[in-house]
């Protein structure tokens, strides 16, 4: 008996060759699915466990505040009145001032600019230990922001030079559980540190066990952080050729223009579509910016807890999160769907809120903050659904520094709901983050109804063809008649 030929890939594609001269249809590889699938096994093997890492550690650094409240920073740093608050408001104020700099995603090499964000948010952090009062802590937290925020937004857009659109949610999801997983394993290390008896102060280790490892792994990302498929330096000549082919179902200017294109980066700034998914990541940012600053906090003050078992405490919730997060986002590239997922879990999360903000007691409250983190999930995807909302790199961009200038404003109230006159059942505060989570929920509703109806005229102005691979060259501004958008 013959054996079945495996089935040939024929992809309009730009070879090595071509990665300088510009589009070359005409000399596309074939290759064979088994092939195209080791490539992606390589991609994801090489790159996503480094990019989730480093995530990890930028999450941690910026939310380990929270347990060095309560590890005794409080103690030797006078935080009286609205000074703890002000720490959580200046990283923010920094973070959105500055989130004009992912673009250097672009503009830069990827593994220069990644290992000059990691050093520099790194060094930072550790310097919060040596710290003496409350204004060389607020210092560093707006430094801290500068360099955070030129890594974690611009993720999506790197993802996006070697993947396709139909694979961007899952990975964007793994990177983004980092989220998760830090607030997971942040309480963990800090309940262990809190105990710690020593000359030097727990929450001060705390800082240095969380920034020095940070600043090690720089070095790491300088030498193998590619900067897009023709360059990474595991895979082989061949498979390099396939990791650009498959790259190229991500839409994006492949005229052989190099660096940023200012035209299009503009494009995004007038397209409305860029819009109504950054009110929504506006609503998600107050939950996801406040729950880890006081969730510590919040649970000391239940009733039922020491302080040390307030840390640890605050682990589990953010394990289910981070299972929902990697499994829906899996979900959403099998079924090629972003809104409604976005919507949903945004829902549920409210109801958490609802349950902290009318509940009193201990059991049914610590429920309630197994459902809040859910709204990570929302933003993970709202991010994924971004990077696939514009049919140009440079557009994609311009779409993602939107998301998150406007959503990142939802931090400036979320640093401020939960003011210690509010406790033990911090009412108010848990009304707003659900206020923040049906905001998404209606923003995610709405895009949805507008992309079903703006791909139904894109159908009937130039035609059912919604191939994403890009055939035909982007007009200036970044738009392309074969772009369909994903709902």
């Amino acid at each position: 008996m013959s054996q079945e030929k495996p089935e040939i890939i024929h992809e309009e594609a730009l070879p090595k060759s071509s990665t300088t001269d510009g589009y070359v249809p005409e000399t596309a590889p074939e290759y064979t699915a088994e092939e195209e699938a080791k490539v992606i096994r390589k991609l994801d093997w090489n790159m996503i466990p480094l990019l989730f890492t480093l995530y990890t550690l930028s999450v941690l650094d910026r939310t380990n505040l929270g347990n060095a409240r309560i590890a005794g920073m409080e103690k030797d740093i006078d935080l009286n009145g609205n000074r703890y608050n002000w720490l959580g408001t200046m990283f923010y104020i920094g973070y959105v001032l500055f989130q004009w700099i992912q673009i250097g995603w672009k503009a830069f090499p990827p593994h220069i600019w990644v290992a000059f964000c990691v050093f520099g948010w790194g060094t930072v952090s550790s310097c919060q230990a040596a710290a003496q009062g409350w204004g060389g802590l607020m210092v560093c937290r707006f430094l801290l922001a500068f360099f955070e925020c030129g890594y974690g937004p611009g993720v999506p857009l790197y993802l996006s030079y070697f993947y396709p659109r139909e694979k961007i949610a899952f990975r964007t999801g793994i990177f983004l559980a980092g989220s998760a997983a830090a607030n997971a394993y942040g309480g963990a290390l800090a309940y262990g540190i809190s105990q710690a008896k020593g000359a030097i102060a727990p929450w001060r280790i705390l800082f240095l066990v969380e920034g020095l490892p940070t600043v090690a792994l720089s070095a790491v990302v300088f030498f193998f952080v590619p900067d897009g498929p023709h360059n990474a330096r595991f895979l082989t000549e061949r498979e390099k050729e396939i990791a650009v082919d498959i790259s190229l179902r991500q839409p994006g200017d492949r005229t052989g223009n190099k660096g940023l294109q200012l035209k299009q980066l503009a494009g995004a700034f007038l397209d409305w579509r860029s819009y109504l998914p950054a009110f929504g990541y506006f609503g998600s940012t107050i939950p996801f910016a406040s729950l880890p600053l006081f969730a510590p906090t919040i649970i000391s003050q239940m009733g039922a807890f020491t302080t040390i078992q307030s840390n640890g405490l605050t682990a589990p919730p953010y394990v289910l999160t981070f299972i929902c997060i990697v499994g829906t986002c899996y979900i959403s590239d099998k079924i090629q769907i972003r809104g409604p997922f976005i919507a949903g879990w945004a829902l549920i999360a409210a109801i958490g809120y609802i349950l902290l903000a009318t509940q009193t007691s201990v059991a049914a409250r610590y429920a309630g903050l197994f459902l809040a983190p859910l709204c990570f999930v929302s933003i993970a995807l709202s991010l994924s659904w971004v990077a696939n909302m514009h049919a140009t790199d440079s557009k994609r961009a311009g779409g993602l520094t939107i998301l998150a200038t406007i959503g990142q404003m939802g931090t400036f109230i979320a640093t401020n709901i939960f003011p210690l006159k509010d406790a033990p059942y911090y009412r108010v505060g848990m009304w707003i983050s659900c206020g923040g989570c049906l905001i998404t929920t209606i923003c995610g509703t709405a895009q949805v109804l507008l992309l079903m109806r703006e791909n139904r005229k894109r159908d009937q102005l130039y035609g059912e063809n919604r191939d994403t691979i890009h055939l035909e060259h982007p007009t200036e501004f970044g738009h392309d008649a074969q772009f369909r958008y994903m709902i």
